[in-house]
């Protein structure tokens, strides 16, 4: 049991960041084939109806005209039904792993503010985060490092964002947002601490510094799937 636990762990470890467009493309091909599927059955269905119920009925089976309206209202009732499951298939917001404008990556969701948004202060851009559902970033591994510096170079373009650490409590001691120490998850350092630099954010070189909480700037919010 432990073996195969160690396994999984370590094919999870072994995600990049390609798995994001791996997914939405997943994602994006399961949709396809629920709609294709719908839409042929939609189109089956309308060709039976056309073609069996409105034609003229054979001598040994001769039908009555209100058996035949009967099985048109059936069929007309059906495709109504399946077009209307079509309709929930392509508009339901639940289809989607992420909200609009978040990012899917290794069963969690990411919103890169830049671009998006304005820029704003720590607490603010912490309780932006929270107001839907999540929080500033906690980076628990090289792998996410490495994703969200992605996103930053390809996509954002932009020098820093905002993370879920800060030393407010205590001076000098950095935990992430969710109480765990700086180096807890992975061996990192904040640089350019100082009195009035309580907030981090990340680098694009993949650094920890120390800043203003009061400086304006774009985060990354995090939720689970």
């Amino acid at each position: 049991m432990a073996a195969s636990q160690r396994r999984s762990e370590e094919e999870t470890e072994r995600q990049t960041p390609a798995d994001e467009g791996n997914c939405q493309t997943l994602q994006s091909t399961r949709r396809l084939l629920v709609v294709i599927g719908a839409l042929t059955l939609f189109t089956g269905l309308t060709l039976f109806c056309t073609l069996f119920v409105s034609r003229p009925a054979e001598p040994e089976a001769l039908q009555t005209c209100d058996e035949s309206r009967t099985k048109r209202q059936e069929c007309e009732k059906q495709r109504q039904d399946l077009r209307l499951m079509l309709l929930s298939v392509t508009q339901d917001s639940r289809c989607s792993l992420c909200p609009d404008g978040w990012r899917w990556w290794r069963h969690h969701c990411y919103f890169f503010s830049s671009g998006l948004q304005e820029n704003l202060r720590w607490n603010e851009s912490a309780e932006f985060c929270l107001k839907h559902k999540s929080s500033l970033a906690v980076i628990k591994d090289s792998a996410e490092m490495d994703f969200i510096q992605g996103v930053m170079r390809n996509v954002s373009r932009v020098p820093f964002l905002w993370v879920g650490l800060s030393d407010s409590e205590q001076e000098g001691q950095w935990l992430w947002w969710d109480g765990a120490d700086v180096q807890h998850y992975m061996p990192v350092t904040v640089e350019w601490d100082a009195d009035h630099r309580d907030c981090a954010d990340l680098r694009g070189g993949g650094g920890l510094s120390a800043a203003d909480c009061e400086a304006f700037g774009p985060w990354v919010c995090k939720r689970e799937t």
